[in-house]
């Protein structure tokens, strides 16, 4: 966080030029659609001046505060991703042992509090144990690392976060850090070949 701002006071200091930290959510998909939600840190006037690009990219554009805000939103982003990911995982499993068909989970819960666009798009994903890829461990993993730099350096417990990220450098070291997020199931199946 005060990377980026002290990147963007040197950047205008320097150049004269305005910085707008803007990271991104939505993968290759809301790219393609120019659906993409970006977060973005920076100046209100930087932030304005910026949208005629970001209105081609992003269905949803918001100034979170300032240069570094987008990086810390992102952040957070991927903390829920990935301890939803999880989730999504356990409750494959959970729901398998109770014999209760777990693509049929996103169905049951949509529009109560547990639903989420990782509850709909994945559970069926993870309980198919398709591996198709749309997003890397190790990708995840390196902003999991991030974000615990960022954490102990504000001194903000993540106990929760703390464990998923384990589970990411177990599946690393598993070699499946260039595969796809569904392959958390082969930890809870066991490492169980196909």
């Amino acid at each position: 966080y005060n990377s980026q701002a002290d990147m963007a006071t040197r950047l205008r200091r320097e150049t004269g030029m305005a910085w707008v930290d803007c990271p991104l959510s939505g993968g290759v998909p809301g790219a393609l659609s120019g659906r993409l939600t970006i977060m973005a840190g920076g100046s209100a006037e930087d932030f304005e001046r910026a949208r005629v690009v970001m209105r081609h990219l992003a269905a949803n554009y918001t100034l979170m505060g300032v240069s570094g805000a987008g990086q810390t939103t992102k952040l957070i982003n991927q903390l829920f991703c990935a301890v939803l990911f999880q989730a999504v995982a356990e409750a494959v499993k959970l729901a398998e042992a109770g014999g209760v068909d777990p693509a049929a989970i996103p169905a049951a819960l949509a529009g109560g509090r547990a639903d989420s666009r990782i509850l709909q798009e994945f559970m069926a994903k993870f309980a198919a144990r398709d591996f198709s890829p749309t997003g890397r461990i190790d990708n995840m993993l390196k902003d999991l690392d991030s974000l615990q730099a960022f954490a102990l350096k504000t001194k903000t417990p993540l106990p929760m976060t703390g464990s998923v990220v384990e589970i990411h450098r177990l599946l690393c070291a598993a070699g499946l850090g260039p595969k796809d997020s569904a392959e958390m199931m082969r930890l809870l199946d066991g490492f169980q070949a196909d």
